[in-house]
């Protein structure tokens, strides 16, 4: 241990340790406690653990999308606010879906003692909010090109900055703690 490291216990996450071995709390394999469980358990169960697979395509949609909007502004071209207003459309379904079974992940509670959870929690609720409107306000602006896009900009940078605090949050709760990208 050392430089901020933490014990295999403090880092067992819902049921996993840190070797990736699934166990519950009680010592059993996880097959032999979903035997226990009703089946909406388990789809609940399951539903949450298919949030760290969807995650990871708006991400990508969005600060491609960002990058995009940035290269069009570069080469003066007004075509690739098309481009990106696709990818906003698409990250956003993507976010509303991955928020979604985020909720299925975390638990359906307004409030966590854990504060990582919790502000996880809502930072993902409002990017999947906020991409909805991102698009909206790309598609307003593509049939207005006379409309100002300041406010559209900060919105967009806003979220690309909020997205890579979620996925620094997220990084911190699924591998042990706040140092967990110590070099």
């Amino acid at each position: 241990m050392g430089m901020g490291s933490m014990s295999t216990v403090d880092m067992n996450m819902g049921g996993r340790d840190i070797a990736g071995d699934d166990m519950d709390m009680g010592g059993m394999h996880e097959e032999t406690a979903n035997k226990n469980k009703t089946f909406g358990e388990r789809l609940v169960s399951w539903l949450g653990r298919v949030h760290t697979m969807v995650i990871h395509f708006p991400i990508a949609l969005f600060i491609g999308a960002f990058g995009v909007e940035l290269f069009g502004l570069w080469r003066r071209n007004r075509d690739y606010q098309h481009v990106a207003h696709i990818m906003l459309v698409v990250g956003a379904l993507g976010a509303i879906v991955a928020a979604f079974l985020g909720w299925f992940a975390g638990g359906f509670y307004l409030t966590d003692r854990n504060p990582i959870l919790m502000t996880h929690r809502w930072l993902g609720t409002s990017i999947a909010v906020f991409g909805v409107v991102l698009a909206w306000m790309a598609a307003r602006h593509r049939k207005g090109p006379e409309r100002s896009r300041s406010l559209y900009w900060v919105v967009l940078g806003l979220m690309t900055l909020a997205i890579s605090i979620q996925g620094f949050l997220g990084g911190t709760f699924m591998h042990g703690g706040i140092n967990h990208l110590a070099f």
